[in-house]
């Protein structure tokens, strides 16, 4: 065969070679199956990271929270744009954030008292990225304000601050700028609440900020505070988490202890009298995590089921809608969670499979499938178009 001949045999060979590699590669890659990896439920509306690192949402949508561009609700997930997500996703009472691969933390939705950052206060229905805040390794959005966890473990908190929720003291009453929290040099955890935050420190202790009208910061008044406060006896503590007005956490032992607000049975006890201090839940020894919602609260348990006591009227607890409970119950049908995540009225748990499944109120679409009430007091599968 002549040189040249030989030549484009070999090129052509190399052409053909190189596509085979190419096309095996988009065929993996439309093959690889893309999973959420974490879920976070706000005051109406849910959304979830996916492995991918993009995001959806779904539930309320009035104030943009979705990020979709749009103020128009929908029970369906839709894509987040412009976001790229290496952190976990937060949702709070009617906006959304989530930390970005850069470091840096963008949020969308409500911003009434600065809670999305930089810019006007006005609502946006896309991710705004917040200039000011750099090597961030996780963010907690409140109802009415956020605060991020920085690499260095200092807090930095913007929004609403009314109740002192920044960890400032009370002045401003809000801030689109964040505030870098004093005192604070080695968080592990942070978790905003109603109007309140608290974080997780070096050592298994807690300390909380903000309103205290039922008792949530865990001191002993009921008076609120400006500056971060330790909260008494709590020493070995290994997650945090700061619903409407109640706070729980849960103990390298596996217990869970609660205090604030008690009106439905969330702290455990009853009568149902506020407390402001930490109450043992009663039958839970080896907890994973837990997650406050307004008026409930969800533990994730080591055999991979999930407890949930407090408020029933919605179906958020997940076995029936009659009475509140202090008494943690089972969600049936839950054998293989691997989080739980309990939002205002409505709670959703991601399984090991990648599946999300949700339960409680739905006047909004927030638990991602339909329902004819209005709300599901049993779990359902959320439905990924």
């Amino acid at each position: 065969m002549p040189i040249g001949a030989t030549r484009t045999l070999l090129g052509s060979i190399t052409v053909i070679f190189f596509a085979w590699v190419f096309l095996s590669r988009q065929a993996d890659l439309e093959n690889h199956e893309i999973n959420p990896i974490q879920i976070s439920a706000g005051a109406y509306h849910t959304c979830s990271r996916f492995s991918d690192n993009t995001l959806k949402c779904w539930g309320r949508n009035r104030n943009g929270q979705l990020g979709n561009a749009s103020y128009k609700s929908t029970g369906l997930p839709r894509r987040v744009l412009g976001v790229r997500s290496q952190g976990p996703v937060s949702t709070g009472g009617f906006h959304s954030c989530a930390l970005l691969v850069s470091g840096k933390v963008s949020c969308w939705g409500s911003n009434d008292s600065g809670q999305i950052g930089d810019g006007p206060f006005g609502g946006v229905s896309q991710a705004e990225e917040i200039q000011n805040i750099v090597n961030a390794v996780s963010v907690s959005a409140g109802t009415r304000h956020t605060c991020a966890l920085i690499s260095d473990q200092t807090v930095q908190c913007w929004g609403a601050n009314r109740k002192g929720q920044l960890g400032i003291g009370t002045a401003p009453t809000s801030t689109s700028v964040p505030v870098k929290v004093p005192l604070i040099t080695k968080a592990k955890t942070i978790s905003a609440g109603g109007n309140h935050t608290c974080i997780l420190l070096a050592g298994g202790i807690i300390a909380c900020w903000g309103g205290n009208e039922k008792g949530q910061l865990g001191r002993d008044s009921f008076s609120r505070s400006g500056e971060p406060w330790v909260v008494p006896g709590i020493n070995s503590a290994i997650d945090v988490s700061a619903g409407g007005s109640h706070t729980c956490a849960v103990l390298s032992d596996g217990s869970i202890q609660c205090w604030g607000e008690n009106n439905s049975g969330q702290l455990g006890t009853q009568p149902f009298e506020n407390s402001h201090s930490p109450i043992k839940i009663p039958g839970i020894n080896n907890a994973v995590s837990v997650s406050t919602g307004a008026y409930h609260s969800c533990a994730l348990i080591k055999d991979r089921t999930i407890q949930c006591w407090g408020r029933r009227v919605n179906g958020q607890v997940g076995a029936g809608h009659i009475s509140d409970t202090a008494i943690p119950i089972e969600v049936p049908g839950i054998h293989s969670a691997v989080a739980v995540t309990a939002g205002a009225f409505h709670t959703c748990a991601l399984d090991s499979a990648g599946k999300i499944e949700c339960w409680g109120s739905n006047d909004s679409g927030q638990l991602g499938f339909v329902s004819p009430t209005g709300h599901a007091p049993t779990r359902g599968f959320v439905t990924f178009g």
